[in-house]
Protein backbone atom coordinates (compact mmCIF):
# COMPACT_ATOMS: atom_id res chain seq x y z
CA UNK A 1 0.00 0.00 0.00
CA UNK A 2 1.81 3.39 -0.79
CA UNK A 3 1.67 6.11 1.46
CA UNK A 4 1.72 10.00 0.75
CA UNK A 5 2.22 12.61 3.62
CA UNK A 6 0.16 16.20 3.66
CA UNK A 7 3.08 18.57 2.80
CA UNK A 8 0.79 21.79 2.55
CA UNK A 9 -3.06 22.63 3.79
CA UNK A 10 -4.65 25.81 1.53
CA UNK A 11 -7.97 27.07 1.97
CA UNK A 12 -8.98 30.85 0.88
CA UNK A 13 -12.08 32.25 2.63
CA UNK A 14 -13.76 32.92 -0.99
CA UNK A 15 -13.67 33.01 -4.79
CA UNK A 16 -10.92 34.97 -5.94
CA UNK A 17 -9.48 35.62 -2.61
CA UNK A 18 -5.77 34.47 -1.69
CA UNK A 19 -5.06 31.40 0.00
CA UNK A 20 -4.20 30.62 3.33
CA UNK A 21 -1.49 28.34 4.48
CA UNK A 22 -1.98 25.97 7.73
CA UNK A 23 -0.48 23.98 9.62
CA UNK A 24 -3.61 21.92 10.72
CA UNK A 25 -7.17 21.82 9.57
CA UNK A 26 -11.18 20.49 10.54
CA UNK A 27 -12.68 18.57 8.09
CA UNK A 28 -16.61 18.23 8.21
CA UNK A 29 -18.27 15.50 7.12
CA UNK A 30 -20.56 16.46 3.71
CA UNK A 31 -19.25 20.13 4.00
CA UNK A 32 -15.84 21.00 3.46
CA UNK A 33 -12.34 22.26 5.51
CA UNK A 34 -13.86 24.94 8.01
CA UNK A 35 -13.37 28.45 6.79
CA UNK A 36 -12.49 27.26 3.40
CA UNK A 37 -14.67 28.43 0.72
CA UNK A 38 -16.53 25.80 -0.44
CA UNK A 39 -17.33 25.05 3.27
CA UNK A 40 -18.38 28.34 3.28
CA UNK A 41 -20.98 28.36 -0.25
CA UNK A 42 -18.71 31.38 -1.61
CA UNK A 43 -15.81 29.59 -4.05
CA UNK A 44 -15.93 30.29 -7.55
CA UNK A 45 -18.08 26.82 -8.29
CA UNK A 46 -20.07 27.07 -5.20
CA UNK A 47 -23.13 28.03 -7.15
CA UNK A 48 -26.41 25.52 -6.43
CA UNK A 49 -26.74 24.45 -10.33
CA UNK A 50 -22.81 23.26 -9.68
CA UNK A 51 -23.60 21.10 -6.77
CA UNK A 52 -21.33 17.83 -6.15
CA UNK A 53 -20.36 15.92 -3.66
CA UNK A 54 -16.61 16.20 -4.61
CA UNK A 55 -16.11 19.68 -3.65
CA UNK A 56 -15.83 19.51 0.09
CA UNK A 57 -12.20 19.30 -0.29
CA UNK A 58 -9.26 18.46 -3.19
CA UNK A 59 -6.24 17.36 -3.39
CA UNK A 60 -2.89 17.58 -5.47
CA UNK A 61 0.11 15.21 -6.04
CA UNK A 62 3.53 18.23 -5.52
CA UNK A 63 5.79 15.00 -7.42
CA UNK A 64 2.72 14.74 -10.82
CA UNK A 65 2.50 18.88 -10.90
CA UNK A 66 6.65 19.17 -10.21
CA UNK A 67 7.08 16.10 -13.32
CA UNK A 68 4.96 17.59 -15.94
CA UNK A 69 6.51 21.46 -15.41
CA UNK A 70 10.25 19.98 -15.65
CA UNK A 71 8.64 17.66 -18.47
CA UNK A 72 6.91 20.78 -20.21
CA UNK A 73 9.10 23.37 -19.61
CA UNK A 74 6.59 25.69 -18.28
CA UNK A 75 8.29 28.18 -15.58
CA UNK A 76 7.38 26.79 -11.80
CA UNK A 77 4.96 28.26 -9.77
CA UNK A 78 3.96 27.62 -5.80
CA UNK A 79 1.60 24.83 -5.48
CA UNK A 80 -0.51 27.65 -3.57
CA UNK A 81 -1.54 29.09 -6.56
CA UNK A 82 -3.37 26.15 -8.23
CA UNK A 83 -5.59 26.32 -5.11
CA UNK A 84 -6.18 22.66 -4.20
CA UNK A 85 -6.30 22.24 -0.44
CA UNK A 86 -4.24 19.38 0.32
CA UNK A 87 -0.54 19.12 -1.30
CA UNK A 88 0.51 15.40 -1.26
CA UNK A 89 4.26 14.36 -1.39
CA UNK A 90 5.11 10.89 -2.08
CA UNK A 91 2.18 10.01 -4.52
CA UNK A 92 2.05 10.49 -8.03
CA UNK A 93 -0.49 12.20 -9.78
CA UNK A 94 -1.66 8.51 -11.71
CA UNK A 95 -1.55 7.16 -7.85
CA UNK A 96 -3.98 10.08 -7.30
CA UNK A 97 -5.99 9.68 -10.20
CA UNK A 98 -6.34 6.09 -9.37
CA UNK A 99 -8.15 6.67 -6.32
CA UNK A 100 -11.12 7.84 -8.08
CA UNK A 101 -14.19 5.66 -7.04
CA UNK A 102 -12.45 4.55 -3.67
CA UNK A 103 -12.30 5.77 -0.29
CA UNK A 104 -8.91 7.42 1.28
CA UNK A 105 -7.33 7.55 4.47
CA UNK A 106 -6.21 11.28 5.80
CA UNK A 107 -5.24 11.37 9.40
CA UNK A 108 -7.66 10.47 11.05
CA UNK A 109 -10.08 11.10 8.44
CA UNK A 110 -11.91 9.50 5.90
CA UNK A 111 -12.49 11.19 2.21
CA UNK A 112 -14.16 9.43 -1.26
CA UNK A 113 -12.57 10.74 -4.15
CA UNK A 114 -15.17 11.02 -6.87
CA UNK A 115 -13.43 12.77 -9.91
CA UNK A 116 -10.52 14.05 -11.10
CA UNK A 117 -9.95 17.72 -10.50
CA UNK A 118 -8.95 19.24 -13.76
CA UNK A 119 -7.08 22.92 -14.98
CA UNK A 120 -9.48 25.54 -15.82
CA UNK A 121 -8.97 29.09 -18.13
CA UNK A 122 -9.38 30.65 -15.09
CA UNK A 123 -6.48 28.79 -13.13
CA UNK A 124 -4.02 29.22 -16.38
CA UNK A 125 -5.00 33.28 -16.39
CA UNK A 126 -4.58 34.04 -12.61
CA UNK A 127 -1.15 31.59 -12.47
CA UNK A 128 -0.35 33.82 -15.65
CA UNK A 129 0.87 30.43 -17.56
CA UNK A 130 -0.04 30.29 -20.78
CA UNK A 131 -0.55 26.68 -21.88
CA UNK A 132 -1.18 25.58 -17.88
CA UNK A 133 -4.43 23.85 -18.82
CA UNK A 134 -2.62 21.29 -21.83
CA UNK A 135 0.52 21.16 -19.81
CA UNK A 136 -1.20 20.04 -16.41
CA UNK A 137 -3.75 17.86 -17.46
CA UNK A 138 -3.91 14.93 -15.60
CA UNK A 139 -2.20 16.08 -12.70
CA UNK A 140 -3.94 18.98 -11.16
CA UNK A 141 -5.31 16.51 -8.29
CA UNK A 142 -8.78 14.76 -7.22
CA UNK A 143 -12.31 16.22 -6.21
CA UNK A 144 -12.85 14.39 -2.68
CA UNK A 145 -16.20 14.05 -0.70
CA UNK A 146 -15.69 14.09 3.43
CA UNK A 147 -16.97 11.00 5.14
CA UNK A 148 -15.31 10.80 8.60
CA UNK A 149 -14.15 14.39 9.65
CA UNK A 150 -11.93 15.67 12.38
CA UNK A 151 -8.40 17.05 12.44
CA UNK A 152 -5.71 16.67 10.22
CA UNK A 153 -2.28 18.50 10.39
CA UNK A 154 0.66 18.40 7.58
CA UNK A 155 2.56 15.55 7.91
CA UNK A 156 -0.39 13.06 8.38
CA UNK A 157 -0.41 10.00 6.14
CA UNK A 158 -2.49 9.88 2.99
CA UNK A 159 -3.43 6.29 1.37
CA UNK A 160 -6.14 4.65 -0.55
CA UNK A 161 -7.83 2.48 1.56
CA UNK A 162 -8.02 -1.32 0.17
CA UNK A 163 -11.20 -2.97 -0.99
CA UNK A 164 -13.00 -0.05 -0.93
CA UNK A 165 -13.98 0.44 -4.93
CA UNK A 166 -17.48 1.71 -5.28
CA UNK A 167 -17.65 2.81 -8.77
CA UNK A 168 -21.70 3.24 -8.33
CA UNK A 169 -20.84 5.45 -6.37
CA UNK A 170 -19.28 8.69 -8.18
CA UNK A 171 -20.81 11.52 -8.54
CA UNK A 172 -19.27 14.09 -10.90
CA UNK A 173 -22.35 16.28 -10.89
CA UNK A 174 -23.35 17.69 -14.27
CA UNK A 175 -20.42 17.97 -15.89
CA UNK A 176 -20.34 16.56 -19.97
CA UNK A 177 -17.76 14.00 -21.31
CA UNK A 178 -16.04 16.70 -22.81
CA UNK A 179 -15.22 18.39 -19.62
CA UNK A 180 -13.16 15.44 -18.99
CA UNK A 181 -10.87 16.22 -22.73
CA UNK A 182 -7.91 18.02 -22.89
CA UNK A 183 -8.51 21.40 -24.62
CA UNK A 184 -5.96 20.61 -27.23
CA UNK A 185 -7.51 17.38 -27.81
CA UNK A 186 -11.72 18.82 -27.75
CA UNK A 187 -13.32 18.33 -31.57
CA UNK A 188 -15.46 21.32 -32.22
CA UNK A 189 -18.41 18.78 -31.21
CA UNK A 190 -16.80 18.98 -27.67
CA UNK A 191 -16.44 22.67 -27.62
CA UNK A 192 -20.13 22.72 -28.72
CA UNK A 193 -21.22 20.67 -25.78
CA UNK A 194 -19.13 22.10 -23.52
CA UNK A 195 -21.22 25.53 -24.21
CA UNK A 196 -23.85 26.57 -22.21
CA UNK A 197 -27.19 28.10 -24.17
CA UNK A 198 -28.66 30.96 -22.82
CA UNK A 199 -32.00 29.07 -22.21
CA UNK A 200 -29.94 27.02 -19.74
CA UNK A 201 -27.90 30.00 -18.22
CA UNK A 202 -31.13 31.48 -17.31
CA UNK A 203 -32.91 28.77 -15.56
CA UNK A 204 -28.80 28.37 -13.64
CA UNK A 205 -28.98 31.72 -12.84
CA UNK A 206 -32.82 31.81 -11.77
CA UNK A 207 -31.70 28.71 -9.29
CA UNK A 208 -28.98 30.79 -7.66
CA UNK A 209 -28.53 34.04 -8.80
CA UNK A 210 -25.39 35.16 -6.87
CA UNK A 211 -24.15 31.65 -7.84
CA UNK A 212 -24.63 32.86 -11.36
CA UNK A 213 -22.97 36.11 -10.59
CA UNK A 214 -20.04 35.37 -8.71
CA UNK A 215 -18.41 32.93 -11.18
CA UNK A 216 -18.51 35.68 -13.75
CA UNK A 217 -16.79 37.93 -11.53
CA UNK A 218 -14.26 35.56 -10.51
CA UNK A 219 -13.14 34.84 -14.05
CA UNK A 220 -13.38 38.62 -14.91
CA UNK A 221 -11.19 39.39 -12.20
CA UNK A 222 -8.42 37.90 -14.40
CA UNK A 223 -9.58 39.11 -17.57
CA UNK A 224 -11.26 35.82 -18.86
CA UNK A 225 -15.37 35.06 -19.36
CA UNK A 226 -17.04 31.96 -17.86
CA UNK A 227 -20.39 32.45 -19.82
CA UNK A 228 -20.72 33.69 -23.34
CA UNK A 229 -21.73 37.06 -23.72
CA UNK A 230 -25.42 35.75 -24.76
CA UNK A 231 -25.85 33.56 -21.82
CA UNK A 232 -24.69 36.15 -19.93
CA UNK A 233 -26.76 38.69 -20.72
CA UNK A 234 -29.46 36.14 -20.48
CA UNK A 235 -28.97 35.50 -17.46
CA UNK A 236 -29.12 38.99 -16.30
CA UNK A 237 -32.20 39.24 -17.51
CA UNK A 238 -34.01 36.62 -15.02
CA UNK A 239 -31.51 38.03 -11.88
CA UNK A 240 -33.15 41.47 -12.95
CA UNK A 241 -36.57 40.09 -13.02
CA UNK A 242 -36.71 37.02 -10.50
CA UNK A 243 -36.90 39.16 -7.13
CA UNK A 244 -40.16 41.40 -8.75
CA UNK A 245 -41.65 37.86 -9.86
CA UNK A 246 -41.21 36.47 -6.66
CA UNK A 247 -42.89 39.53 -5.24
CA UNK A 248 -45.92 39.20 -7.87
CA UNK A 249 -46.11 35.57 -7.11
CA UNK A 250 -46.25 35.91 -3.54
CA UNK A 251 -49.23 38.83 -3.79
CA UNK A 252 -50.83 36.71 -6.27
CA UNK A 253 -50.85 33.46 -3.71
CA UNK A 254 -51.64 35.20 -0.54
CA UNK A 255 -54.78 37.05 -2.55
CA UNK A 256 -56.14 33.61 -3.74
CA UNK A 257 -55.39 32.25 0.43
CA UNK A 258 -57.43 35.18 1.35
CA UNK A 259 -60.29 35.04 -1.24
CA UNK A 260 -60.81 31.51 -0.24
CA UNK A 261 -60.70 32.07 3.47
CA UNK A 262 -63.48 34.48 3.41
CA UNK A 263 -65.48 32.29 1.04
CA UNK A 264 -65.22 29.91 3.95
CA UNK A 265 -66.23 31.98 5.89
CA UNK A 266 -68.90 33.37 4.05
Amino acid sequence: MKEGKIEAIYIAHKAAASVESLKTAKLIPGVGIEGDRYALQTGTYSAKFMNEPGKDLTMVSADGVEEAIARTGMEPFSMGDLRRNIVIRGLSAKALNDMVGHEVSIGKSRLFVHRRTVPCKYREAQCKRPGLMNNLWGVCGVNCEILQGGEIRVGDAVFMMPNTHQPDRVDIGTKPPAFFIRPIDRSAEDVKEMSIPPFIAMIMCFMDPEGFQRVQEAYSSVGQNFWSSNAYRAGLIVKNVKMPFLVAASIAALSVVISIALQVRG
